[in-house]
C-alpha cells in the first residue's frame, strides 16, 4: 500500500519550524536528511578537487573546475539550510559519522579519498552526478520543506550538464582505453553507485515519504538509475554489470 503523504510540497519555511508549528519528529527527520545531502555534496566536491591534481587535459580540467565550484556552492546551500535550523556544519558532519561509513556513501567516499585519473573521474560522474540528479529531481524538488525544494531547483539547473559530461566523456574513454578497461571500472564502481540511494523500506525513508520530504522509496530510484544507465551503456556497446538484488549491492557471481 502506498504511503500517504502528510504535507504538500513547500508547505513549511524555517520560521514555521522555529515557531513550534511542526512536530519535533519532522525537524529531526529533516535535519538528518539535510545533513546526509550536504555531506554527499561536500564529498563530491572533495573528489573533484582531488581530480584536479591528476587532470592535465585543458578542456577536461576546465570542466572539472566548473563542477568543483558548483558542488562547493551546493554543499553550502544545504549547510546554510541546516544553519537556519540551528545546526552548523561541524555538528551536521559529526552526526553523519556512522552514516558516512555506510554503503550509501561508498561512492562519495571513494571519489573523495581515492579517486584519481580520467577513468575514475568518469566513473565518479556516473556514480554521483547521475545518481544525485535523480535523487534531487525525484525526491527533493517537491519537498515539503520549502528551503530544500528551492535548493533542489538551483542544483538541478546548474548541474544539468554534469550528466552530459559523464556520458560524452565515457564515450570518448571507450574509444581511448577500450571496452574491457571501462567494463572493469564499471564493475568496481557500479555497486557503490547503486548503494548511493540507501536501503529500501527503512523506517527513516518511511518517515521521509510520509512527511513529504521524499517522494519515492530508495529501491525504486535505484532501479530507475540502473535501467537508465543500462540503456545508455548499451548504446556504447557495453553491458551493465550484474548486481545482487538486495542492499548493499555487490557484483553478482
Amino acid at each position: 500500500m502506498p504511503i500517504r503523504r502528510q504535507f504538500p510540497p513547500r508547505a513549511f519555511e524555517a520560521h514555521d519550524l522555529a515557531s513550534g508549528a511542526v512536530e519535533p519528529l519532522y525537524i529531526k527527520v529533516l535535519t538528518r536528511l539535510l545533513a546526509a545531502h550536504a555531506l554527499a555534496e561536500k564529498l563530491t566536491a572533495e573528489g573533484y578537487a582531488r581530480a584536479l591534481e591528476s587532470v592535465s587535459d585543458p578542456a577536461l580540467r576546465e570542466t572539472v573546475e566548473k563542477n568543483l565550484a558548483e558542488e562547493r556552492k551546493h554543499a553550502t546551500l544545504i549547510y546554510d539550510a541546516l544553519a537556519e535550523l540551528g545546526v552548523d556544519e561541524v555538528h551536521a558532519d559529526r552526526a553523519m559519522l556512522t552514516v558516512r561509513r555506510s554503503p550509501s556513501f561508498d561512492a562519495a567516499r571513494r571519489f573523495a579519498e581515492h579517486g584519481g585519473g580520467e577513468v575514475d573521474l568518469l566513473m565518479a560522474s556516473l556514480s554521483l552526478d547521475m545518481t544525485g540528479l535523480l535523487m534531487i529531481g525525484i525526491n527533493y524538488k517537491d519537498s515539503s520543506y520549502a528551503p530544500h525544494a528551492r535548493a533542489a531547483d538551483i542544483i538541478l539547473e546548474e548541474e544539468a550538464d554534469h550528466d552530459v559530461f559523464g556520458f560524452e566523456g565515457l564515450r570518448e574513454a571507450v574509444e581511448r582505453h577500450g571496452r574491457e578497461t571501462i567494463y572493469r571500472a564499471l564493475c568496481e564502481w557500479l555497486p557503490c553507485a547503486a548503494n548511493f540511494f540507501g536501503p529500501p523500506g527503512s523506517g527513516f525513508t518511511y518517515d521521509c515519504i510520509r512527511m513529504g520530504l521524499k517522494a519515492k522509496d530508495n529501491q525504486e530510484i535505484a532501479q530507475l538509475y540502473l535501467t537508465m544507465l543500462g540503456r545508455r551503456l548499451e548504446q556504447m556497446g557495453l553491458t551493465l554489470p550484474r548486481l545482487t538484488d538486495s542492499y548493499p549491492h555487490t557484483l553478482a557471481a
